[in-house]
């Protein structure tokens, strides 16, 4: 990226503040995808390897019944 791109683009980062007044959760866990998509999303999670990855693909499991 160029300076004078660089420099043009920077002019139109805002910053602001926000109060955080609710928090809201839902799980998604590809409700969108088929069983067969299912499956292969949690098995390509689990074969991440890390814990994170591993927790995702259990929780699909245990939600979504794939």
């Amino acid at each position: 990226m160029s300076q004078k791109f660089f420099w043009k683009e920077i002019k139109g980062i805002v910053g602001f503040e926000i109060e955080i007044s609710e928090i809201q959760s839902a799980y998604k866990l590809s409700q969108n995808r088929d069983d067969k998509n299912k499956r292969i999303i949690s098995s390509e999670l689990k074969k991440n390897g890390d814990e994170n990855s591993h927790l995702e693909a259990t929780e699909m499991e245990k939600h979504k019944r794939i």
